[in-house]
């Protein structure tokens, strides 16, 4: 089944001097403007586009990245507001409207926001919300302790960053697990730390565990080779400079360096760390 406001594969019935006419089975027709087909695009290849209703309601292809397809979450900036709405800069000849009702709160042009993407059940076209919870705390969250996610930042609260889960679930990453800049729309793994009995998660930036300590001392045998061999951090090091250079707690820096001083591969002082 084609639908709308996502990527498929679809054959060329027909090249004009228009542009080509593609079969959307279910959808009917789809056009693909001429500006978009290279000399390979003739009747019968396939193209992989990306299907959307255009504003005078055609069904329309192109071969472009846009910034979100359905359900998906992207920034993006306000190009223009009339009285139907705000209209964003979708990364397409098409710009993508977030009704009035979907806007929380009201928009203001030039503003960039983070928003889903969904179809509209009335006039079924692709349009996007920054009311969130329409799309997210929708389903269980069965997840494990360590399981890795796929997080978007969607804003900060007073305990910590709010994001959303695989696109589905709401969590937070408190501030004293954060070591690195973070941004709204900011896409980035992590890490289930707790489900929560009201079936939000708590959330790490970092492997829990065994698996941080080796991801971070490789990180730390590679900062040391470009060094010579000495780093000027240690047991003793103050934790904002391990956090400024290695974007990890004290505490996970030295289970790392702990477990390559076990393995004789670097030396430790209360202020630094070489290689032997």
């Amino acid at each position: 089944m084609i639908t709308l406001g996502c990527f498929h594969a679809l054959t060329i019935n027909e090249r004009s001097g228009e542009g080509a006419y593609l079969d959307g089975k279910n959808l009917g027709e789809v056009f693909l403007p001429l500006n978009e087909l290279t000399e390979q695009d003739i009747a019968g290849n396939e193209v992989n586009v990306f299907v959307y209703l255009d504003s005078d309601g055609l069904t329309t292809a192109t071969k472009k990245t846009p910034n979100a397809q359905l359900g998906d979450f992207a920034l993006m900036r306000v190009k223009e507001i009339n009285n139907i709405g705000a209209f964003l800069d979708w990364g397409i000849d098409k710009d993508l409207l977030v009704p009035y009702g979907e806007q929380n709160p009201k928009m203001e042009q030039g503003m960039s926001y983070l928003v889903g993407v969904y179809l509209d059940n009335a006039s079924q076209r692709l349009c996007a919300s920054n009311r969130y919870n329409k799309f997210i705390g929708k389903a269980e969250a069965n997840y494990n302790f360590k399981d890795k996610v796929n997080l978007i930042i969607a804003g900060r609260t007073d305990l910590g960053y709010k994001v959303i889960v695989d696109k589905l679930h709401w969590g937070i990453v408190y501030y004293d697990q954060v070591f690195k800049s973070l941004f709204v729309g900011q896409t980035m793994p992590g890490y289930i730390k707790k489900v929560r009995e009201d079936n939000k998660l708590d959330i790490v930036l970092e492997p829990i565990g065994i698996a941080s300590a080796h991801t971070l001392a490789d990180k730390i045998i590679e900062e040391l080779n470009k060094n010579n061999g000495f780093l000027p951090l240690g047991d003793k090091s103050d934790p904002e400079l391990i956090k400024k250079t290695f974007s990890c707690s004290k505490a996970n820096f030295k289970r790392a360096i702990g477990g390559l001083f076990k393995k004789g591969v670097i030396a430790i002082e209360a202020k630094s760390i070489k290689l032997k």
